[in-house]
């Protein structure tokens, strides 16, 4: 079977934007409507659009030239799931961080590396030896890693160009995993971004101590939510 177009990022990132903002309308259509968002990579474009700091004209234009120039990018890249403690993780990857980056932390010892295949597989032969389960991602680029810096630049010039205004309902930060403010109001957060590592645990502990207790998950697939209880 030919592989579907769905499957490359130029396409699947504005997929997911469509589809999760198209969702976010259709809870709103029902009376439901959020009180706080937070996103995970391409889904803080949604939340973002949700809360108010772009419009879906800008979100749109953000999330296809971020597909389009990932898709241009070399396909040298993996993900892996890493289920170790961050220290053991930050010692196995030490001498790769030119080419390998933490992607994501999805639970204290719930970790997504990104970067050169060779390097990659490198890690994951360390962290195994080690007594580590390493799973390999079904992704077509290394996101969230060194390999995206060579898109920042023509990314940066579109970014650049379009209108932010503050968060005007809480918005929880992939950066920092604490509530944002004006400081997500401009492109060299945008930028950022791209590169930084998703802080999802921190982001549900936020939220915690915050008092939030019902959540939704508005995606394609059920997964942020098992990775929240966990």
């Amino acid at each position: 079977n030919p592989k579907s177009k769905i499957d490359e990022t130029a396409y699947t990132q504005p997929a997911l934007f469509a589809l999760e903002y198209a969702l976010f309308q259709l809870w709103k259509s029902w009376g439901v409507e959020p009180t706080a968002v937070m996103g995970h990579s391409v889904g803080e474009y949604a939340a973002a659009c949700v809360a108010g700091v772009f419009s879906l004209e800008v979100g749109l234009k953000l999330i296809a030239a971020r597909g389009r120039l990932m898709q241009a990018l070399p396909q040298n890249g993996e993900m892996v799931a890493v289920l170790a403690d961050p220290v053991q993780v930050a010692g196995a990857i030490a001498p790769y961080t030119q080419q390998v980056a933490v992607a994501a932390i999805n639970g204290p010892k719930s970790l997504v590396l990104s970067g050169e295949r060779q390097a990659i597989r490198a890690i994951c032969a360390t962290l195994e030896a080690q007594g580590v389960k390493t799973k390999a991602l079904q992704v077509s680029h290394a996101f969230h890693s060194p390999l995206m810096l060579p898109m920042l630049a023509e990314f940066e010039k579109v970014a650049s160009q379009v209108t932010y205004s503050a968060p005007k309902i809480p918005l929880i930060s992939n950066l920092t995993g604490q509530l944002v403010g004006e400081e997500i109001a401009n492109s060299d957060y945008w930028c950022r971004h791209i590169l930084s590592a998703v802080q999802f645990a921190a982001s549900m502990e936020t939220l915690q101590q915050q008092g939030y207790q019902i959540f939704v998950e508005i995606g394609p697939k059920p997964i942020l939510l098992g990775m929240a209880q966990g």
